[in-house]
């Protein structure tokens, strides 16, 4: 899945190079657009209250290979590498143009957004990751 974006003068510090945490931002945001895509319809707002489902990061590794600048246009391209019983696990890649910024490894954990307990993936969001 891919996700673009800018960099702002927000993202960045004095020099115009984007700082460090940004970049789990822009995952972030690619993230949540892939899962809007595959499963549309739903918002994670309506799948925390009405299927009592929320999906939290439980471990984030990050590489950084390149700084991205301001006025940059990155692209976050997003991939599902395996998904669990209780979890999945996307890879992330921030890039400009042909230029690896910075690769993701992020592990989600489905959990019931009452007990806050462990929750079994549902079979339509299995057969959404799938499509």
């Amino acid at each position: 899945f891919e996700y673009k974006s800018r960099v702002y003068f927000s993202d960045t510090d004095a020099g115009g190079i984007a700082y460090h945490a940004r970049y789990l931002d822009w995952a972030e945001h690619g993230r949540t657009e892939m899962l809007r895509a595959i499963y549309p319809g739903k918002t994670q707002m309506q799948l925390a209250s009405e299927e009592h489902i929320l999906m939290v990061v439980r471990s984030i590794s990050i590489e950084y290979k390149a700084p991205a600048f301001l006025e940059d246009e990155i692209t976050v391209l997003t991939d599902m590498e395996e998904v669990q019983h209780f979890s999945f696990t996307m890879r992330q890649r921030i890039m400009r143009s042909e230029t690896l910024l910075s690769e993701l490894k992020v592990r989600i954990a489905v959990i019931d957004s009452v007990t806050k307990r462990p929750k079994k993936i549902s079979e339509d969001i299995l057969k959404a990751f799938e499509a």
